[in-house]
């Protein structure tokens, strides 16, 4: 690691997860809009409308505010279309948009915080790099990681999406490194660790869910970073 100037995060599943959870917070709006929606359910049916459009890395141009929003509330529409109906679809949505774009709905995993500060004392050039839309910047902040971060990429304003090298390029032109000066943190195998490897940057799997990944450097909370960068 004595060559590493640079190190890059993905955001969800690494630095911070939804709170309490994707089902818990979708069934929590609608039942203030009169459906009555099992958590666990619904929070199925989210991820495998998200699979099929592959997440953001649908919003593969530069987006805006509105793009987005639109882009959210057709997946929302189709969650629920086999669910239930409201009466007001445009006011769940709304709240439950707003919901997302807050801190509130997220919660940090507890060694992030320390291992951004540890590297940011050590000098290491520290940036975002996540598939996700402008909300996320407000997210960082509420959370307390812009401080200790020299940028943040999101996919939906950067107009290209992981595993594309082109965000990874990105992120070695705003950190002024080459791609082996370079550390790419994350917890999906496609589109942190193979995508970071394209634009030839090393990379870590971050493995929560203890999946053990063959033949792939893996480490099960980022603590384990702290030892990489002690010498």
């Amino acid at each position: 690691m004595k060559g590493i100037k640079a190190v890059f995060f993905d955001a969800g599943g690494t630095l911070f997860q939804p709170h309490p959870s994707i089902g818990e917070i979708y069934a929590e709006v609608a039942g203030r809009h009169g459906l009555v929606i099992e958590p666990l359910h619904i929070e199925a049916r989210f991820h495998t409308h998200w699979e099929k459009r592959d997440g953001l890395a649908s919003l593969t141009n530069h987006s805006t505010p509105q793009v987005e929003r639109e882009w959210w509330q057709s997946l929302v529409y189709d969650v629920f279309s086999e669910v239930g109906r409201f009466e007001n679809f445009d006011g769940f949505f709304e709240e439950l948009y707003d919901r997302f774009a807050g801190a509130g709905s997220w919660r940090l995993y507890p060694d992030a915080l320390p291992i951004l500060e540890k590297l940011k004392k050590k000098g290491k050039i520290l940036g975002i790099v996540s598939n996700w839309d402008s909300r996320l910047l407000g997210i960082c902040e509420g959370l307390g990681l812009t401080s200790c971060l020299d940028f943040i990429l999101a996919s939906a304003v950067v107009g290209v999406a992981k595993p594309h090298p082109d965000i990874f390029k990105e992120a070695l032109r705003r950190a002024g490194v080459l791609p082996e000066e370079a550390l790419h943190i994350g917890d999906s195998l496609k589109d942190d660790v193979w995508g970071a490897q394209q634009a030839g940057i090393p990379a870590i799997f971050v493995d929560r869910k203890g999946t053990r990944p063959s033949q792939t450097p893996s480490i099960s909370s980022l603590q384990f970073l702290s030892g990489l960068f002690d010498n």
